[in-house]
């Protein structure tokens, strides 16, 4: 009976080894959220067009480096349990159309994708809505290429993780640089 047992689950595991890797595999997440500001539309406008904010106020954001006009390259750590982090590069492209929104896309949309949005509203006098898309899409050949255990936990588990983490990882971001917001406007006279 024991080796019966054995063999089943080795079975199992071997078809869920080989279903994992037979297609692609993607994880993503998309967080949304609201701040309020309690400083000028145009002060903040100027302060989040900073790139050099991200890294410093944005969990796992690395590094940012401008390389022309309107494209910068953006560095992620991936933190993962049971595994090591490691980084993805991410070029992104400035398509801010409008004063009042800041937005980042990634040339790239096929294998891993980075997208960043911030809408300026003015909610009083010397008060600004902030309104936050940030949305993250990885794709590999395989599950394993992802993580280890990526394809017995699956897509959507691993999507549900990337969400919370990327939804902890904004606030932390809205809460320095709202900080630092209002250090700089002092400093500024503001």
């Amino acid at each position: 009976m024991a080796k019966l047992s054995i063999l089943a689950l080795v079975l199992i595991l071997n078809t869920l080894h080989f279903w994992a890797e037979s297609d692609s595999f993607t994880i993503s997440a998309e967080v949304e959220r609201t701040a309020i500001v309690h400083l000028e539309k145009d002060f903040i406008s100027t302060y989040i067009s900073d790139l050099e904010i991200y890294p410093k106020f944005f969990p796992n954001i690395v590094s940012v480096k401008k390389l022309n006009e309107t494209d910068s390259e953006w560095l992620y750590r991936v933190e993962a349990p049971l595994a090591s982090p490691y980084e993805l590069t991410f070029v992104l492209e400035d398509r801010s159309s409008l004063a009042d929104t800041l937005m980042f896309e990634s040339k790239d949309k096929a294998k891993d994708y980075l997208y960043c949005n911030a809408a300026l509203s003015t909610a009083g006098e010397r008060k600004t809505k902030v309104d936050f898309v940030f949305k993250i899409s990885i794709t590999r050949e395989k599950a394993s290429d992802v993580h280890f255990l990526a394809g017995i936990l699956g897509e959507k588990f691993l999507s549900a993780r990337m969400k919370e983490k990327l939804e902890g990882d904004l606030e932390t971001f809205i809460s320095k640089a709202t900080k630092d917001m209002y250090l700089a406007s002092r400093t500024a006279g503001k």
